[in-house]
């Protein structure tokens, strides 16, 4: 019988509380697409051969008790199960990071910014904030997408674990499934041929997936070609950085992307959260 261990998370839409419980030991599935590319989060390091890493921190453990399940209870009548490896020495991707509960909190509390809309998380890792979106917030759809093709089959793993139905680009649209996995590596041509299929977004979303400089050029050339001129990218980083977040946003206002002081939203309930507000991106507007 699996143990759980039980913890209180204050990312929680208030008044109520989200409680989440840790099963310990899950088993790694295949379930990668056919047409995914190899890619690896440390490519963006600038090398391609897994021979040329001194040690791979973004290495899918092979041991089955590396893995355990999050149960997050949201209301008291939504359940949303995450799986992820339980230290951080493996894949970014694979664990569950802080900037993705406080991005949980700021979605729940500004549901609008959600309903109705067509969402794109990106760097998602485990998942969190799309399987929020979907399961809580009632969006028309959404993109939940990670470039590094491991990451993907637990991304896929957690969608299908929550009793959600994956479409691909030709069924988002017309099936009751809402929701796709697809692979997205960051950068102009890559984000050009995501559009011809799945088209521009209203809302896109990330956390915690910069922490080097040369990632965040390859972002907004990203969210440039998939946001729709009237979107929202939303984004925080509570992670150790290499990158400031200064420099975010300045490479942001290079995109003709402007984010003002008095829209950022700060943690009300956690001292740590609150060191890291959500920084909400607009497009410039032309005057």
């Amino acid at each position: 019988q699996l143990s759980i261990r039980s913890q209180l998370l204050l990312f929680v839409h208030s008044p109520s509380a989200i409680n989440c419980c840790y099963i310990r030991g899950s088993i790694m599935t295949n379930m990668n697409q056919d047409d995914d590319s190899n890619w690896r989060e440390y490519n963006i390091h600038g090398t391609d051969d897994d021979a040329d890493q001194p040690f791979d921190i973004f290495a899918s453990s092979t041991d089955d008790d590396a893995y355990e399940t999050i149960q997050y209870d949201i209301d008291n009548n939504i359940t949303i199960n995450i799986r992820s490896e339980k230290d951080y020495d493996k894949s970014t991707g694979m664990s569950v990071w802080t900037g993705s509960e406080v991005m949980c909190t700021y979605l729940r509390r500004h549901s609008d910014v959600i309903q109705n809309k067509k969402v794109l998380e990106l760097g998602a890792g485990c998942g969190l904030c799309g399987l929020v979106c979907r399961m809580a917030l009632n969006p028309e759809s959404v993109l939940i997408t990670d470039g590094d093709h491991q990451v993907l089959t637990n991304l896929r793993y957690n969608v299908e674990l929550n009793g959600l139905q994956l479409a691909d680009a030709a069924t988002l649209k017309s099936s009751n499934a809402t929701i796709s996995c697809p692979q997205l590596i960051w950068g102009k041509n890559h984000a050009i041929k995501f559009a011809e299929q799945y088209g521009k977004q209203d809302v896109i979303v990330a956390t915690d997936c910069v922490y080097i400089p040369q990632s965040v050029s390859p972002l907004f050339e990203t969210i440039n070609e998939l946001l729709d001129p009237s979107g929202l990218f939303l984004f925080v980083n509570t992670c150790a950085s290499a990158c400031p977040m200064e420099d975010v946003l300045n490479i942001a206002t290079e995109f003709g992307f402007d984010c003002f002081d008095d829209e950022l939203w700060y943690h009300d309930d956690d001292r740590e959260k609150k060191k890291h507000p959500v920084h909400v991106f607009r497009r410039r507007k032309e005057v």
